[in-house]
């Protein structure tokens, strides 16, 4: 009797779940970003990115892996003062 294997499912972000996290965005930037199939994770670390003291004040790049990364240049390049520090 053979086990089966297991395989990681990845949910992919519903646009409900992506407006929760980013906010009232607009409809072509949920496409976008739908678009390439994100987890609700890989929004949530864009965001968290885009939105953090290490961005904003010292202007270091991300880490970020793939779909998260790709998420945060949709939010960047269309919104780009948010990334803009407060000085």
């Amino acid at each position: 009797m053979s086990t089966p294997s297991v395989t990681e499912v990845r949910e992919v972000a519903t646009a409900n779940e992506i407006r929760k996290i980013i906010g009232p965005f607009e409809d072509d930037v949920v496409t976008k970003i739908m678009a390439i199939k994100p987890t609700v994770d890989d929004v949530a670390r864009a965001y968290s990115w885009l939105r953090s003291d290490e961005h904003l004040q010292r202007h270091l790049t991300h880490n970020l892996a793939a779909r998260a990364a790709d998420v945060f240049e949709i939010l960047a390049a269309e919104y780009p003062d948010l990334g803009d520090p407060v000085l």
